[in-house]
């Protein structure tokens, strides 16, 4: 019987789409790519989501790395948050699971600045049992450990968790471990998936 659901928040409950992002600032599409490559595929990415290294410090790298676009790089860090939007469909979701009276989780990977600033702006992040964000223990997903953290801190029973999240990865190591996994591709299909155990 499933009590506990775990949700991640990047591409399922918050939009994270870099290259649209990058396009809405006007930069053409041979700069955009570049840009994505230096920022979203680079080691301090992963770094800023493990919380052992500041943007301040990222930023300095990308534009050391890459100084005849330090410009539009440091543009990019200054507001990629912007395309972080709810998805209305899964927040709906998330409020009704609540309502019937599941226990709602976050397991997320997330930079430290970026996850208090939408902590505070949406409400639905506040929702709630608790939580367990990358930055906090210097571990990102798929990496067993950040949810092995999860499980261990509230006492889940992983045969009575639902896991949720857009990466397939993610989806297989919480499998691994016991959980039921839901694999997010849209809200429609994560209401029609959760109907077989909800």
């Amino acid at each position: 019987m499933i009590k506990n659901v775990v949700f991640d928040i990047g591409n399922v409950l918050l939009t994270f789409n870099p290259r649209k992002h990058l396009e809405n600032l006007g930069f053409p599409e041979e700069l955009r790519e570049r840009i994505y490559a230096e920022i979203f595929e680079s080691d301090e990415w992963i770094q800023l989501d493990k919380g052992v290294i500041t943007e301040k410090k990222a930023t300095e790298n990308f534009c050391k790395r890459a100084e005849d676009i330090s410009k539009e790089l440091k543009l990019t860090m200054k507001t990629w948050k912007d395309m972080l939007k709810p998805i209305e469909g899964t927040v709906s979701i998330l409020r009704d699971l609540e309502n019937k009276g599941y226990k709602i989780f976050f397991l997320s990977n997330f930079h430290r600045d970026a996850y208090e600033k939408m902590y505070l702006k949406y409400d639905f992040l506040r929702i709630g049992q608790g939580k367990v964000i990358s930055y906090e223990i210097n571990e990102v997903k798929p990496d067993e450990k950040i949810y092995k953290k999860l499980l261990k801190t509230y006492r889940l029973n992983p045969e009575e968790t639902i896991f949720i999240d857009d990466s397939l990865a993610n989806v297989e190591t919480a499998e691994k471990l016991g959980m039921v996994g839901i694999w997010f591709l849209d809200s429609d299909g994560l209401e029609m998936s959760l109907e077989e155990y909800i």
